[in-house]
């Protein structure tokens, strides 16, 4: 490589290192993803210093992954005739070479042979009213709506990820090989190559096809090769189609929606259709700190068919109240509890 004899290469490909370890140790963040291309992009040593760094710790992979398979095979050895024997030149290679060599080597001893026996683990987690963009090694993206835990886990034969609470739109990237499942109230749901959205709500899910398919099945670990089931218990969403379900209860029959309206939140507007009250106040309580609460059961299961564009907190209530029969009243707790109106 041109880049790799200059006086400064030995300090790009230190730096190359440092960011190929740090995308590999499974805590990159959306940001670093950023970061590193604005610095790839800044210089072509940049790009040719971290092709150099990577394809270094893939040989060193291989190297190693080879030599636990099979044992080492010796040539044999070649008797010198005396008086004939010649000293050959050593090579001489620029001193950057030999230091990315050695940061490589570095980076390999300490993430290439866990990459080769142990599954990635990420976990993810965001706030009450942050949202947070991620970008994964397999082009998948993922957007995080507030006060959301998941974990995701890759191995060589399938893209696992585990929703804890909270809600998120995922666009899968194709990999035919691994498929793509989100595991979520006692489900599996396999992508078909699709993008989607999932939200938890205590022991409910929604789930709803902006585009391609998904399947919804039973979570079941014990399934041949890791895949779910067929079993009665399986349903199948398209593009425009959603579904809410429970840990407690069987599957039921999928409903129709504009598929542009999935995912919304992303942009700041909230849409319903035939959905409940106590719902949209536990999406509100994502986006907004200080706690809305509902006490009345009949209120709380009020069905609501509304979009709403989100404000500051008191402004969208302020909104709900004109365009629902409800008030909004502060407690002493500084609470806000939403009660019927009286008119």
């Amino acid at each position: 490589m041109r880049s790799l004899a200059n006086e400064h290469s030995e300090q790009t490909l230190r730096k190359a290192s440092d960011w190929f370890a740090r995308l590999q140790s499974g805590n990159a963040t959306a940001q670093d993803h950023v970061r590193l291309a604005y610095w790839l992009s800044a210089r072509p040593e940049h790009r040719e210093a971290y092709a150099f760094v990577s394809e270094t710790c893939r040989l060193a992979a291989h190297a190693h992954k080879a030599g636990s398979e099979r044992p080492l095979a010796l040539a044999p050895a070649r008797t010198l005739t005396p008086g004939r024997r010649r000293m050959l030149p050593k090579p001489r290679l620029p001193r950057a070479v030999i230091a990315g060599a050695a940061a490589a080597a570095a980076v390999t001893a300490a993430i290439g042979v866990s990459m080769l026996t142990q599954p990635a683990t990420r976990h993810y987690e965001t706030a009450i009213g942050e949202t947070r963009d991620v970008a994964l090694d397999d082009g998948t993206t993922l957007v995080l709506n507030g006060a959301t835990k998941l974990d995701i886990m890759f191995t060589r034969h399938a893209r696992d990820l585990d929703v804890k609470s909270g809600e998120f739109f995922v666009t899968v990237g194709k990999d035919p090989k691994r498929p793509f499942r989100v595991h979520a109230a006692g489900r599996i749901i396999t992508d078909v190559g699709t993008a989607f959205d999932v939200d938890t709500h205590g022991r409910e899910v929604g789930v709803a096809v902006s585009e391609g398919a998904i399947m919804i099945s039973s979570d079941r670990q014990d399934a041949p090769n890791g895949r779910p089931e067929e079993d009665n218990d399986t349903v199948t969403l398209s593009k425009g189609q959603a579904l809410t379900f429970a840990i407690d209860r069987a599957l039921g029959m999928p409903r129709s929606l504009d598929p542009q309206q999935v995912g919304t939140w992303r942009v700041g507007i909230l849409t319903y259709d035939h959905s409940t009250l106590e719902w949209l106040v536990a999406d509100l309580n994502r986006r907004f700190n200080g706690v809305i609460a509902i006490n009345d059961p009949q209120l709380a299961a009020m069905p609501v068919t509304l979009t709403l564009k989100l404000r500051d907190r008191d402004t969208t209530i302020a909104t709900l109240e004109k365009l629902l029969p409800i008030q909004a009243v502060t407690t002493d707790q500084g609470t806000i509890e939403l009660v019927r109106s009286k008119s």
